[in-house]
């Protein structure tokens, strides 16, 4: 029998407040570096992408490896996230609203 997962309102009710990535942007939390040619957004924590990353020649290839790490398939990936380890200190989330690179105290 499949069931339909709940959904997090279905458990904890409605948000008290958010936090929205266009916020965290406008705050200088979260860095936007553009676009994937697939149309998604990539984003960098401001400290993550001050720690080195502010060289797109050095960014480039941290990208593809986390594009890469997300095309295998993970147990605990859901529909509407999936989050990767790349380094210890460096992790990719992938949702719905793009690519967030970041170090693990970031999250």
């Amino acid at each position: 029998m499949n069931e339909k997962p709940l959904k997090i309102e279905e458990i904890f009710g409605p948000p008290i407040s958010t936090y929205t990535q266009e916020q965290a942007v406008d705050d200088g939390f979260l860095i936007d570096t553009g676009d994937l040619t697939t149309g998604q957004r990539v984003f960098f924590t401001s400290k993550l992408f001050d720690e080195g990353y502010r060289d797109c020649l050095k960014r480039i290839p941290l990208v593809n490896r986390g594009l890469e790490m997300l095309k295998i398939p993970d147990a605990e990936d859901s529909q509407e996230m999936k989050l990767r380890v790349i380094e210890p200190d460096i992790w990719v989330v992938a949702d719905g609203n793009g690519l967030t690179f970041m170090r693990p105290d970031d999250y």
